[in-house]
């Protein structure tokens, strides 16, 4: 583990057989450092999961280039539009002549008023199941989020769950795997993160919550994928329960400037 001061790209680092965690590290001043990870499925249809901040390009890349040719892509998944899971998918289309994007309509429609490459889409409805090189990978909307195009998977042949931007954490220094960080640190960089990037969760009815993070429990991934978390292995459930422990408590009392009701108050 190190602290990091600058925009960091790591090396590939192989999850299992068929998965490959591309990761970086962006620095958050005052407040730690936050990864951006990409992912890897290999075997018969490779595919790219979310492709990574603009200003690691050619780390972002090379790093992919390490473990596939970019000519071999299939399938790119992207779960939303955010700058940090975008950054660089024009530039692996150019090298992806075979690749098709795999999002929902929502998040087409954001492409379209990026700018972003659109010409090949497999668009995602409701229910759908995507198979890729004989595995089924089931969409899911992930427990939180910060756009409303959100979507990630559980792959049922590695018990695998892609969380998007879910558990991510704030940590104060890199981590391969979660196991490696402070439990303390983990907990409060969860903690900060999803009260940044998913402030809605402290207004989140509590057993609505806890049905969802249940329901996660139950499904019980080998390993869950997060953009902005070490990768976790052997079960959810730490990770569920810091998250329902901050939140399954009822709404804070504390002040919220922007907050409706806030507004409501002051003005009577």
């Amino acid at each position: 583990m190190s602290a990091i001061e600058f925009p960091t790209m790591l090396e590939a680092r192989r999850i299992n057989a068929n998965w490959t965690v591309l990761p970086s590290w962006l620095p958050v001043p005052g407040l730690g450092a936050l990864a951006v990870n990409s992912f890897l499925l290999k075997g018969r249809e490779p595919m790219l999961v979310d492709t990574g901040v603009g200003v690691l390009g050619d780390g972002f890349v090379s790093a992919l280039e390490s473990e596939v040719d970019p000519v071999d892509l299939r399938w790119i998944w992207i779960s939303h539009m955010d700058a940090d899971h975008v950054g660089n998918l024009n530039r692996i289309l150019e090298r992806s002549p075979n690749a098709k994007i795999v999002t929902n309509f929502l998040g087409v429609a954001k492409m379209g008023l990026m700018g972003l490459e659109a010409s090949s889409v497999h668009m995602l409805n409701p229910g759908d199941v995507l198979e890729v090189g004989g595995r089924r990978l089931r969409p899911l909307r992930p427990p939180y989020y910060d756009a409303p195009e959100t979507i990630g998977f559980f792959d049922e042949a590695d018990r695998a769950l892609f969380a998007a931007d879910s558990f991510g954490a704030l940590l104060p220094e890199t981590a391969h795997e979660t196991a490696e960080a402070d439990p303390q640190a983990l907990r409060d960089g969860l903690v900060a993160w999803s009260s940044i990037d998913a402030p809605w969760l402290a207004g989140m009815d509590p057993a609505n919550l806890g049905r969802t993070l249940g329901a996660i429990e139950r499904i019980d991934p080998d390993y869950v994928l997060s953009g902005h978390l070490p990768l976790a292995r052997g079960g959810v459930s730490r990770l569920t329960g810091l998250v329902r422990d901050a939140y399954g408590k009822g709404t804070t009392d504390a002040v919220d400037p922007l907050a409706i009701e806030h507004l409501a108050q002051v003005l009577h």
